[in-house]
C-alpha cells in the first residue's frame, strides 16, 4: 500500500521527478552559498558552459566571454560550473600566485579533466606543482634569453615573412586581381598560419608547412616541396586548431557527462583523439632529435632550438651543466607538454 502511487509510474516519470529534485537541490546550493558574489547565472549540469559556447564558437574568442563579465560585474565577480571560480581583475586583490611565501596551495583551479589530458604536473599553463612549474619556467626563460635563440628568432622571423609575402604576391597583389576584386585577404587565417610555422622551427628545429598548405587551398597549384610534408603540417595545425577551441570541456564538464552522455562523450573523445595524433607527431619529432644529437659528435655545436635544449638540459652536451644531484633531465612526456604548451601559446590566444 505504501508503494502504490508508485505503481503507474515510468521510467520517464522517475527521470523526470529525478531531474527536478537535482534542479531544486542545485539552486538550492546556488543561492545559499557562502559569500556570494555577481556573475553570469548557471544552469544545471552544464553550469556557464552557455555563455562560452557563444563566446567560443560563435564570436570566436574566449576572451570576450571575460571582457563581458568585466563590463557587467565590474571588478570582482564568480563563475560556476563544475567549481566555483572567483576571478579577480584587479591586481591589488591578490598576491603573486608563483612564490613560495603565498597563501594559495594552487596556481590553477585541480581539475579532474586535467588527468585525461595528461598534463597534470607537467608543462606551465596548467601545472600545479610548484617545482616543476619553477623548473619549465627558469628553462624557457632562460633558452628565450640566449643570444643564439634571439639571432634565430630574427633569422625566421625575415624568412618566413618573405614567404608569406610571396604567397600574398601572388594571390592577392598581381593589378589583373585587383582590378577584378578576385580574392580576399583573411588576415588572421594567413597570421595563424605564419605563427604555426614559426614557433614549431623555433621550438623543435623542423620545418612546419601550413602556410604553403594554405596557399595551396586558395591557388590549387601543385607546391614543389613534397606533397607528404605539407599534407602532415596541414593535419597537424587542424588537430591543434581543434584541441585548442575545444579542450575546455574537461575543465567545465564533470566527469559523468564526460563519459556517459552521448554528445558530451562525443565531443570529449573527438579531442581526446586530436590530442592522441597530436602527441604522437610530437613523440616523433622527439625521438628523431635525440637520435640527431647521439649522432653529432662532442665537439661539434648542437642546433639553437628549444627541442634540444630540452633535451640536453642538465647533461654533459649543456653549456650551463653543473654537476649536482639537484639537477634534472626532461623526460619525453614532459618535453612533450612543453612543447604544446609552447605552439598552442605561440600560434593562439591562451584563453584559460
Amino acid at each position: 500500500m505504501i508503494f502504490k502511487p508508485f505503481e503507474n509510474f515510468e521510467i520517464n516519470d522517475f527521470i523526470l521527478s529525478f531531474f527536478t529534485i537535482y534542479v531544486v537541490y542545485y539552486y538550492y546550493k546556488y543561492f545559499t552559498r557562502i559569500n556570494p558574489l555577481p556573475g553570469p547565472f548557471p544552469l544545471p549540469l552544464i553550469g556557464t558552459f552557455h555563455y562560452l559556447i557563444w563566446f567560443r564558437w560563435i564570436k570566436k574568442d574566449t576572451t570576450m566571454f571575460f571582457k563581458f563579465c568585466y563590463d557587467k560585474y565590474g571588478d570582482i565577480y564568480e563563475i560556476n560550473n563544475t567549481m566555483r571560480i572567483i576571478v579577480l581583475c584587479r591586481s591589488e586583490y591578490f598576491e603573486d600566485l608563483s612564490t613560495t611565501k603565498s597563501k594559495l596551495e594552487m596556481r590553477c583551479p585541480d581539475y579532474e579533466g586535467l588527468k585525461e589530458l595528461g598534463v597534470v604536473g607537467k608543462g606551465i599553463t596548467y601545472n600545479n606543482n610548484f617545482k616543476s612549474w619553477t623548473f619549465n619556467r627558469h628553462f624557457f626563460n632562460q633558452a628565450i634569453l640566449s643570444p643564439k635563440f634571439t639571432n634565430e628568432v630574427i633569422d625566421w622571423t625575415n624568412e618566413l615573412f618573405n614567404e608569406l609575402e610571396s604567397y600574398w604576391d601572388r594571390l592577392f597583389l598581381k593589378e589583373e586581381i585587383i582590378k577584378e576584386n578576385k580574392n580576399k585577404l583573411n588576415f588572421i587565417q594567413w597570421f595563424s598560419h605564419y605563427k604555426n610555422d614559426m614557433i614549431i622551427k623555433l621550438l623543435t628545429g623542423e620545418r612546419s608547412y601550413s602556410m604553403e598548405g594554405y596557399f595551396i587551398t586558395l591557388n590549387n597549384k601543385i607546391s614543389d616541396h613534397q606533397s607528404t610534408r605539407i599534407k602532415e603540417s596541414v593535419k597537424l595545425f587542424q588537430a591543434i586548431y581543434k584541441f585548442q577551441i575545444g579542450y575546455f570541456i574537461f575543465f567545465v564538464f564533470p566527469s559523468f557527462l564526460r563519459h556517459h552522455i552521448p554528445f558530451f562523450k562525443n565531443m570529449a573523445n573527438d579531442i581526446l583523439q586530436k590530442l592522441d595524433f597530436i602527441n604522437q607527431k610530437l613523440d616523433a619529432v622527439i625521438k628523431r632529435r635525440r637520435q640527431e644529437i647521439e649522432d653529432i659528435p662532442l665537439n661539434e655545436p648542437l642546433p639553437n632550438d628549444i627541442l634540444t635544449s630540452m633535451i640536453i638540459k642538465n647533461t654533459l652536451r649543456d653549456d650551463n651543466y653543473i654537476e649536482t644531484g639537484a639537477n634534472r633531465i626532461m623526460p619525453d612526456s614532459e618535453i612533450r607538454v612543453n612543447l604544446l604548451d609552447g605552439i598552442i601559446g605561440g600560434t593562439y590566444k591562451v584563453n584559460f
